[in-house]
């Protein structure tokens, strides 16, 4: 409620982000050896479920089928990915995006892809 009422800082731009439990499919951009994977998909939108749409596309595209959306979802302003990433994902910094092209992504609506954990049997 509070959000509608106070206008977004200029350039700033709210992202979802979005926990999936994937399996592969055919031609998916998973190696071959593994069973599945747990992902954070970083996505934009209006609203949750308008997020949660643009990142099951980005999914279905890379060969990736949903098993489960994970709880919670969380929400974050785009100007934050370098203080989130360094917060949550330090080892992995290096292997993602950085502020800048994080932004480019989510102002072009493109689906962001956290680091994958993956294993090899069910």
């Amino acid at each position: 409620m509070f959000k509608k009422l106070f206008a977004e800082k200029k350039g700033s731009k709210k992202v979802f982000i979005i926990p999936f439990h994937v399996k592969p499919l055919e031609n998916s951009i998973m190696p071959p050896d593994l069973y599945g994977a747990y992902v954070s998909c970083y996505a934009a939108g209006e609203t949750y479920i308008e997020a949660i749409k643009n990142a099951l596309r980005k999914l279905a595209d890379d060969g990736l089928h949903p098993e489960e959306i994970l709880q919670p979802i969380h929400e974050m302003q785009v100007s934050d990915w370098t203080v989130h990433i360094n917060d949550l994902w330090e080892a992995y910094v290096s292997d993602l995006p950085d502020q800048s092209d994080f932004e480019k992504s989510i102002a072009s609506g493109k689906v962001v892809y956290g680091p994958f954990g993956s294993y090899n049997s069910e």
